[in-house]
């Protein structure tokens, strides 16, 4: 079954491809999740034992508060430019090929996560910058990889293989950091100290860069592929059968030399085709769905890491477990929802995103109920660790919220990718649309993280209600459309 619909080499790209993400986002993501308390834990007065004045790093000057929000800033940083590279990235990847532009900005990832060994406040905020810049290409090379290597019918197991690998990641880095500090605090008595130290920044950074490094080296090993024609090539000619297979076999990975519509060269016409695509009325509803993946992809990969090291009554160890149990959820969600997709997806792909927002609307109630509203961006002491309905808060609790968070947020994207793929499925389409989803998901996400430094939580929490529900009903909206136009005419209304 598999051989009739894709070749051993599609399925060993789809494979190598999960691999390196696997290996690139173990060190990230958890870089990502941890960062504002690592980062604190470096800069902050109170750590430094620095009772009254500031800290000065690099020429700026750092308060306690300051010192609290560096992580925060620096995501924002990242994906602002994510954002506006994504604008660049279907020329990049149109004129350097998918597989150089996956190596090159899968690499300066990898240039971020070491600067976090030592946070050198500017030198962090030149790593984001850098970090964001290729970010944007990163994820536009992948999904034109992905779907390159996919087809219609395989699209919901591929894209699920993908992302089951990819949320790995979270299990192996945020499982590392655990161990780490959980053995660390055994060693030195039961108590929690107010701060990690120095020296567990260096290892925990210098292992995740190192895993970085593995996992943009195994890129080297994607093999080419025949790219697809537009399906105006093979419609408008009039192939039969052989010769839609020998013009499937003409595509050329040489997209420097390419030209499209006669006198424009493919770089031009990418950009192109990714503003006609987002004035779309399909590409504008899913624009809603993308955000919210974006304003939650903030709370859960790097807010909730910190509201749990803030919340003092918790050990810093509990942050990795945290991270741990989002990515259980991730696969457990990319396994039911994505691998085995054909199965579960029988009803459509809109009951999966239903199912995703009750269990994230469920999950920001208990979190408002279990949370302090400050934890959000300052230290609260033990004795003020207390939300609206547990007191104290209770850190069992918050691990199910992790579960959950991780849970819903693959049946989003799992069911994004998948209908991308199907809505947008040659090269000429499926570039400009990774491009538009990862421009709106970086915005919002950057957006989450900017006001995440000033607002508490209830608020927070209200927004990503509120975006949930828009965002589900979009979505539901297109692929309702993409149903009926699809559906084939029932046997007894077809005539001779």
């Amino acid at each position: 079954m598999d051989a009739v619909q894709m070749s051993r080499k599609n399925w060993m790209n789809i494979i190598i491809l999960g691999f390196g993400f696997m290996m690139l986002f173990s060190a990230f993501q958890t870089s990502a999740f941890v960062q504002a308390i690592t980062i604190r834990s470096f800069l902050s007065p109170e750590c430094a034992n620095i009772s009254h004045g500031d800290i000065v790093d690099g020429g700026i000057k750092i308060s306690e508060g300051f010192a609290n929000r560096i992580g925060y800033i620096s995501l924002c940083i990242i994906y602002l430019m994510v954002a506006i590279a994504n604008w660049l990235s279907v020329s990049v990847v149109a004129v350097a090929g998918a597989k150089l532009s996956l190596i090159v900005s899968g690499a300066l990832y990898v240039v971020y996560i070491a600067a976090l060994i030592r946070p050198y406040v500017p030198v962090v905020f030149i790593g984001a910058f850098i970090l964001g810049t290729g970010g944007g290409v990163l994820w536009t090379a992948q999904g034109q990889i992905l779907i390159q290597n996919s087809s219609k019918k395989r699209m919901p197991t591929t894209s699920g293989i993908f992302w089951f690998m990819l949320q790995l990641s979270l299990v192996f880095g945020n499982l590392f950091f655990f161990l780490l500090l959980f053995f660390r605090e055994k060693s030195h008595g039961e108590e929690s100290e107010p701060c990690i130290p120095h020296e567990d920044n260096y290892i925990i950074f210098a292992v995740l860069a190192c895993m970085g490094i593995v996992g943009v080296a195994s890129m080297l090993f994607i093999t080419p592929v025949q790219r697809k024609p537009a399906t105006s090539d093979v419609v408008q000619r009039g192939l039969n059968n052989s010769e839609e297979k020998a013009l499937l076999s003409e595509g050329t990975q040489d997209w420097s030399l390419a030209w499209s519509g006669g006198n424009r060269p493919v770089f031009a016409q990418a950009i192109v085709n990714a503003f006609r695509l987002l004035f779309t009325r399909e590409m504008f509803l899913l624009s809603l769905t993308f955000i919210y993946t974006g304003y939650e992809l903030n709370f859960w990969s790097g807010v909730y890491g910190a509201l749990i090291g803030n919340t003092q009554s918790f050990h810093y160890y509990s942050v990795g477990l945290a991270g741990l149990f989002v990515g259980l959820g991730e696969i457990l969600g990319g396994g039911l929802f994505g691998i085995l997709g054909g199965y579960t997806n029988r009803y459509g792909r809109d009951p999966v995103v239903l199912l995703g927002m009750l269990t994230h609307l469920t999950t920001f109630l208990l979190v408002f109920y279990n949370f302090p509203s400050r934890a959000i961006s300052d230290q609260v002491p033990a004795a003020l660790s207390f939300g609206y309905l547990f007191d104290p808060s209770n850190i069992y609790l918050g691990i199910l919220c992790a579960f959950l968070l991780g849970f819903g947020d693959s049946l989003f994207n799992t069911q994004i990718y998948s209908l991308i793929g199907v809505l947008y499925p040659t090269d000429d389409r499926s570039a400009p649309a990774m491009a538009l989803f990862k421009f709106f998901q970086s915005l919002a996400a950057m957006v989450g993280f900017l006001t995440s430094a000033f607002i508490h939580l209830q608020w927070q929490l209200l927004i990503l209600t509120i975006l949930a529900v828009v965002g589900t009903l979009s979505f539901t909206a297109v692929e309702w459309k993409h149903y009926k136009r699809s559906d084939p005419l029932p046997p007894k209304m077809i005539t001779n």
